[in-house]
């Protein structure tokens, strides 16, 4: 009996427990970079998180110096002076008004920048809108224009009619055909807000011709849309244009 003991004692002797999981291996795999045991599915540096792998990462790691900001002074050596400036001036620029290109009647853009200085005065008790996406939606709701237009071909916009007879022109949402030229647009404008358009009259001068301005979302510039270009390719979506007629009536 006691031999029979020995004899299983002495086979649950042989083997080697792996060192990172435990388990009996008979054939165990040695690391000679950590001087520990391992069985077959740990026998790898990687998959036994071998200390030698560990060692080596932090003696490659790169050190990164630590650069004291004294007060900001740092922070400003690094950038052009210019552009630090813009840093520290975006905010305020941002709630500039926009400038105005001269490339339009003159008469006009005085109009459209009298516009802008009494829509800056207003500026505080305009409320934010939405995101662009729930801009849209609502826009879509409630934006007016021809029925006629196919639903793939809308582009919806707002517009103002610029009026120096008006303290404050009113923005309309509607929508426009975006396959035709920029002048059949404001043509179409120029019905659905009724406003008087002699553009197609071969008579009437500048001063008395409509023209259609929108915001360059680059410079932020105001510049007057030629009549001949088309609307897919200079308006999109939300977009605010400004219809001013060249008569000055000041």
């Amino acid at each position: 009996m006691s031999a029979t003991v020995e004899r299983e004692s002495g086979m649950l002797d042989v083997g080697t427990h792996c060192a990172f999981c435990r388990q009996l291996d008979f054939l165990p795999f040695h690391c000679t970079y950590c001087n520990s045991d391992f069985c077959s599915s740990h026998r790898s540096k990687e998959s036994h998180h071998c200390k030698w792998l560990i060692e080596t990462d932090k003696k490659n790691a790169p050190t990164v110096a630590k650069t004291k900001d004294n007060n900001g002074k740092y922070f400003k050596s690094l950038m052009p002076e210019k552009g630090y400036i813009r840093v520290q001036q975006d905010k305020k620029e941002s709630a500039k008004p926009p400038r105005i290109r001269s490339n339009g009647n003159r008469s006009a853009l005085d109009k459209l920048t009298r516009f802008f200085k009494r829509k800056e005065a207003s500026r505080k008790t305009s409320k934010s809108k939405p995101n662009a996406m729930i801009q849209l939606t609502k826009l879509k709701r409630s934006a007016q224009g021809d029925d006629k237009i196919p639903m793939a071909n809308r582009l919806y916009v707002y517009c103002y009619a610029i009026d120096d007879d008006q303290d404050e022109s009113k923005e309309h949402e509607i929508y426009i055909n975006k396959i035709r030229p920029v002048g059949g647009a404001l043509d179409s404008i120029a019905k659905q807000l009724n406003v008087s358009n002699r553009n197609s009259d071969f008579n009437a001068t500048s001063k008395e011709k409509l023209f259609l301005y929108k915001k360059d979302s680059k410079s932020g510039e105001l510049i007057c849309l030629d009549p001949s270009d088309r609307v897919v390719t200079e308006i999109k979506d939300l977009d605010t244009l400004y219809l001013v007629r060249g008569d000055d009536k000041i």
